[in-house]
């Protein structure tokens, strides 16, 4: 499942309505720098992670988040 999400900010319902997913202090989603969130196979970036932001940055993020998934889905481990 693929979910994408346009808008500046967070929507709370997110983490009543996903068991296991955290949220960072900011009340963003908590995730590493690949993206990887509190929940096994769920990956976040953009502004989901940082709260509104450059657009490039929101790319560099997904970009990042992209690789860690696919190493994910071959089984391989998190980049160092």
């Amino acid at each position: 499942t693929v979910v994408i999400a346009i808008g500046y900010k967070v929507e709370r319902l997110l983490f009543q309505t996903t068991p296991g997913l955290e949220a960072s202090e900011w009340g963003a989603v908590a995730a590493d720098e690949g993206g990887q969130t509190s929940r096994e196979g769920v990956f976040a970036a953009g502004d989901s992670v940082r709260g509104a932001d450059l657009l490039v940055t929101a790319l560099a993020d997904a970009r990042r988040a992209a690789e860690a998934i696919d190493r994910y889905l071959r089984g391989e481990k998190a980049a160092a």
